[in-house]
């Protein structure tokens, strides 16, 4: 479920530039692929949650 939703995401950020993906410190690799399929629509803030929604 979890690689099902990695690569959704990473289907989407490819075919609409304007999709982005916030996270917020996932130390699990969940993300790795985004990160290297689309590294300009990866933000990573860090645990700094607040940051994400200010």
């Amino acid at each position: 479920m979890r690689d099902a939703f990695s690569d959704a995401l990473v289907a989407a950020a490819m075919a609409d530039p304007k999709v982005l993906l916030l996270t917020g410190d996932h130390g699990y690799a969940l993300f790795d692929a985004f990160r290297k399929a689309c590294p300009a629509q990866y933000i990573n803030c860090g645990v700094a949650e607040q940051n994400m929604v200010g």
